[in-house]
């Protein structure tokens, strides 16, 4: 048998199988909305950190990270949570200016007599741990405002 014929009748045996393949129809698609707010620590803006949206309670659909600069997060419709119930996770991801494997950050710390970095850590309460949930509405708006407290209030 002729190689180029047997290339050919494969060829054309795969091409059916392969119209079905692809990332998925559109159509079938949880629907998403836009989103906006704020996020802030102690009464000042998150400096950097993240928004994840998890679904919960019959929501279909993917989780949804939006990244959070000085305080401020948003996302459009393409790229936001889907529509529906969510948990509400806040992540800081400030590291005080120095990444913990950079091993000349550290060593220089050492040497100019720094003890610790300041960084904000997020309590498990506001992510790992959230019990805050908000409902992502198909006719917005969404805006939405996230206060963290460290510090207990006397």
């Amino acid at each position: 048998m002729n190689s180029e014929w047997l290339f050919s009748v494969l060829a054309l045996l795969l091409v059916p199988l392969c119209a079905g393949c692809g990332s998925g129809s559109e159509e079938n698609a949880p629907e998403r909305a836009a989103v906006s707010g704020s996020v802030s620590v102690d009464g000042k803006p998150l400096p950097q950190g993240v928004v994840r949206f998890v679904p919960i309670d019959g929501t279909p659909g993917p989780k949804t990270s939006i990244v959070v600069e000085q305080g401020q997060f948003q996302a459009d419709a393409e790229q936001g949570p889907v529509v529906g119930t969510h948990r509400i996770e806040i992540q800081s991801t400030d590291n005080g200016g120095y990444a913990m494997d950079d091993e000349d950050a550290i060593r220089r710390l050492r040497e100019s007599g720094v003890k610790r970095i300041e960084a904000i850590r997020i309590p498990p309460q506001y992510n790992t741990r959230s019990t805050l949930k908000e409902t992502v509405a198909a006719e917005g708006p969404n805006e939405f405002r996230f206060e963290v407290q460290l510090r207990r209030r006397r």
